[in-house]
């Protein structure tokens, strides 16, 4: 069996070893491929799904090739206002945690946001804000609150090293680098390979937690 180590991609399936991120407007799932479903914030300058999307998003999230919701998320630079924003990030909340699958966010310039959504809502399933860059300050303030970090081609490598390690993962999103490549770039900025790290910590990730 394929090693899943890249918990998210935006490239086309098939993508063997990674997890591939696609709107649920434009899910069309391939044998053998695993998939999140989500409602980007950036689309949130539009109309609000409707009842009868919700219901679709749930439905396709309820297949078993669908192992995580999201990309969810806030974005403070980009996107529909806040309450928006957070109307349908909090929905995505309520389908991980009904479904029992893990939940990806976006996360620009609302760590303190998506802290206080983990707080408050205090979610039995497991959250990872994916292509993180942050500061190492950041670093400790989303893994105290329990939140997975995934890096991908840029990143803070003062950052990296604070990441408790069961809680790193990895991920290609749009970069033109294979996840291996990434890997590679992560590994050497701590000495070691982390493949199997990154392997065993995807696998766990992706685990539902009932």
């Amino acid at each position: 069996m394929t090693l899943c180590l890249d918990i998210h991609t935006h490239h086309p399936a098939p993508q063997p070893q990674a997890v591939v991120a696609v709107s649920f407007q434009d899910f069309q799932p391939m044998d053998g491929q695993l998939y999140s479903i989500g409602i980007h914030p950036w689309t949130t300058t539009g109309p609000m799904p409707s009842k009868e999307d919700w219901e679709t998003f749930e439905r396709l999230a309820q297949l078993p090739e669908v192992v995580a919701i999201g990309e969810c998320g806030v974005d403070k630079l980009k996107g529909g206002p806040m309450f928006k924003q957070l109307i349908v990030m909090n929905k995505q909340i309520e389908i991980s945690e009904k479904l029992h699958k893990p939940l990806i966010i976006h996360d620009v310039k609302a760590h303190d946001v998506i802290v206080g959504l983990k707080r408050d809502l205090n979610p039995s399933q497991k959250w990872l804000v994916h292509g993180f860059r942050g500061k190492p300050t950041v670093v400790k303030m989303l893994t105290d609150a329990g939140i997975y970090l995934s890096f991908g081609e840029k990143f803070n490598p003062e950052s990296l090293p604070l990441v408790p390690k069961n809680m790193l993962l990895a991920e290609t999103d749009e970069s033109s680098l294979t996840i291996e490549e990434i890997i590679a770039n992560l590994s050497a900025s701590f000495g070691y390979d982390i493949t199997e790290l990154i392997a065993q910590n995807t696998q766990d990730f992706l685990l539902s937690k009932d």
